[in-house]
C-alpha cells in the first residue's frame, strides 16, 4: 500500500538538487499547478519512489527492482543490493519539474547518506528512467565491489541503456563528425577521462563525448565480447589502460586502436544514418 504526502513536506526536508540555486521558498502554494499536489510513496528493496502520479509511482514500484538487475547483467555484472538508499521523485511534466526543483531536464545526483534522481514521466517512464537507473547502479556497483569503472564506459552504457530510437537518433545527429572525423577526444583522452574533464567542457564537446562513449563501448561489447569486455573492465581499474588493450585486445597501444576506433564510429554511425543498422545490434542484452 503507498501512503500520501503533502507536496512541499519533502522540499523543505532538503531535497532540491544541490546545485539548483533556488531557495525552498521559491515553491508557492498558491501557484495553481502546485495546489493540492502529493507524493504517493513506493518502497522498494533499493529505492523510494515518490510520484505525484500514482499509477506510474505503483507502476515504477513494481518494475524499478527488475530494471535495475538488467542494467548490470546486461553488461556481464552481478546484481548488487545498494550500499544506500536511491530516492525517485517522479513528476508528469517539465514545468512540475522546473517549479519544485528548478530542472529542466531529468537528472541523477549522487550524495553521501543517499543518491537522489528527478524524473520527468510525459512519455514512455520505462525510457525515461533506464538510463538514469543505469547510472546508480553502476556507481553502487563500485562501491559494492570497491573497484572502479571508466568514465567513458559509465557514460556509454548510460547512453546506449536509452530507447532505441533515441539511440539512432543521437548517433545519426554524430555522423557528420564521425564521417570527417571532427572528434572532440583521441583513444588516450576517452581512456584516461574524467567526470572533472568532463564538467569543465562546452556543451558541444560533452555532446560528443557522449557519443563517442556509445560508440565505444557497443564496439568493444559487440566486436569483442562480454568476456573479454569484462576483463578489460577488471583490470583497467589498478593498471594503465594502454597496458590492459594489448593484453585483453591485443592493440600495440593507442594509435593503433584509435585507427580501428575511428572507423567503427564511421561505419556504424555512417549505417545507422542510411538506415542499414539492425535495432538488435543497439541494444546488449544478458548472455545467456
Amino acid at each position: 500500500m503507498n501512503q500520501i504526502f503533502t507536496c512541499c513536506l519533502f522540499l523543505i526536508s532538503g531535497f532540491l538538487p544541490q546545485d539548483s540555486g533556488i531557495p525552498t521558498e521559491v515553491v508557492q502554494q498558491d501557484d495553481p499547478e502546485l495546489k493540492d499536489l502529493v507524493w504517493n510513496r513506493y518502497v522498494t528493496k533499493n529505492f523510494t519512489i515518490l510520484s505525484i502520479n500514482d499509477a506510474q509511482g505503483k507502476k515504477l514500484g513494481e518494475t524499478i527492482e527488475s530494471l535495475k538487475s538488467s542494467s548490470l547483467t546486461k553488461w556481464g555484472f552481478p546484481d548488487v543490493k545498494f550500499s544506500k538508499e536511491c530516492r525517485l521523485f517522479c513528476v508528469p511534466n517539465y514545468s512540475l519539474l522546473k517549479k519544485l526543483f528548478g530542472l529542466s531536464a531529468s537528472k541523477v545526483q549522487f550524495r553521501k547518506e543517499l543518491n537522489v534522481v528527478w524524473v520527468v514521466s510525459d512519455g514512455d517512464l520505462g525510457n525515461s528512467i533506464e538510463p538514469l537507473v543505469t547510472q546508480i547502479a553502476l556507481s553502487e556497483y563500485e562501491i559494492v565491489h570497491n573497484t572502479s569503472l571508466p568514465f567513458w564506459f559509465k557514460k556509454g552504457c548510460s547512453g546506449l541503456d536509452s530507447n532505441v530510437e533515441d539511440v539512432k537518433k543521437n548517433l545519426k545527429l554524430f555522423n557528420e563528425i564521425a564521417k570527417k572525423e571532427q572528434f572532440s577526444h583521441n583513444a588516450e583522452q576517452m581512456f584516461l577521462s574524467t567526470e572533472e574533464e568532463y564538467n569543465k567542457q562546452s556543451i558541444d564537446n560533452k555532446k560528443t563525448f557522449d557519443s563517442e562513449s556509445m560508440c565505444l563501448a557497443l564496439m568493444l561489447r559487440k566486436e569483442f565480447g562480454e568476456a573479454k569486455l569484462q576483463g578489460f573492465l577488471r583490470l583497467q581499474s589498478k593498471n594503465k589502460p594502454e597496458v590492459v588493450l594489448k593484453l585483453i585486445f591485443g592493440f600495440d597501444g593507442f594509435t593503433q586502436f584509435e585507427k580501428k576506433y575511428i572507423s567503427y564510429m564511421k561505419d556504424l554511425c555512417g549505417d545507422i544514418y542510411d538506415e542499414k543498422t539492425p535495432d538488435f545490434y543497439l541494444q546488449v542484452q544478458s548472455v545467456e
